[in-house]
């Protein structure tokens, strides 16, 4: 992504150290945000959200499409795009993302992938001390991990095979993109118990493919759409932690796409 040379400065004058390990992700130090390719019209099939933020509001009148927003330690991150396609169950695929990071209105950093890798870059969402970055497909999943290091580096990080929650109580392995089979029993050894769906809707739940599933075994799959994605919800628990799993497809065992952590037990 072209934008302006000058190099963002630390508070301390200097300016902070970037780096990535992660290929089909790069950093860079950047103090001025190039105008979109051509202004994202709204509304943008329903991804994009109303900027508070200075750097979200910036990139907004350069034409950009705002995903996100998210403070992250002395930063203002926002994610935007300049290509949005409507698609399915209410969905959209971005494409020409990038993460931002702002002091303020001033630009200071940007995380794009490189012209060659097809990498659309969606949403944020600040995980623990980490902002997780998502692509940008139906189905979004995390692609990489933004840090802040103890010298005020900025550093891009692969996903970690497994993240502890909750402060500790639990350990959740990396279930994104795995099949759900794989997922419950990655689950199980970790200590987590599959909590038996309770029904509500029976006429609902028989149009879908919740009870096949259930025949395979996955007797915590709560619900499922019927129309688009197909997505269904799956509920775990360990100690008074609970963990909802999503995942989408219509395969005898879809894939799991992303899931929550509830670190007191109630939904």
């Amino acid at each position: 992504m072209a934008a302006g040379s000058a190099v963002a400065q630390q508070s301390d004058g200097n300016p902070p150290s970037v780096r990535s390990h992660v290929p089909s992700l790069k950093i860079t130090l950047l103090s001025q945000l190039p105008k979109a390719p051509a202004p994202v019209s709204s509304p943008a099939c329903g991804a994009l959200t109303e900027q508070t933020s200075e750097g979200g509001k910036l990139a907004a009148s350069l034409g950009w499409g705002v995903i996100d927003e998210q403070k992250f330690g002395p930063y203002e991150a926002v994610s935007f795009a300049g290509e949005f396609a409507p698609a399915a169950s209410a969905t959209c695929a971005i494409d020409k993302g990038n993460v931002a990071l702002f002091r303020g209105a001033q630009l200071v950093a940007l995380i794009y992938a490189p012209p060659k890798i097809q990498l659309p870059i969606g949403n944020i969402s600040v995980v623990g001390d980490k902002l997780r970055i998502f692509d940008g497909d139906l189905a979004p999943a995390p692609v990489g991990d933004i840090r802040l290091m103890p010298d005020g580096a900025i550093e891009v990080d692969p996903i970690a095979k497994q993240e502890s929650v909750c402060g500790g109580q639990a350990v959740v392995p990396a279930v994104r993109g795995k099949s759900i089979d794989r997922v419950r029993k990655a689950l199980i050894g970790k200590g987590w118990s599959p909590i038996q769906a309770k029904i509500e809707d029976p006429e609902g739940d028989a149009q879908s493919i919740a009870p096949e599933l259930r025949k395979h075994g996955v007797i915590e799959v709560e619900s499922c759409s019927g129309t688009g994605l197909v997505y269904c919800s799956y509920e775990y628990r360990k100690g008074v932690v609970m963990l909802e799993v999503t995942s989408t497809g219509d395969g005898i065992f879809p894939t799991a796409a992303d899931y929550s952590v509830n670190c007191n037990g109630k939904k």
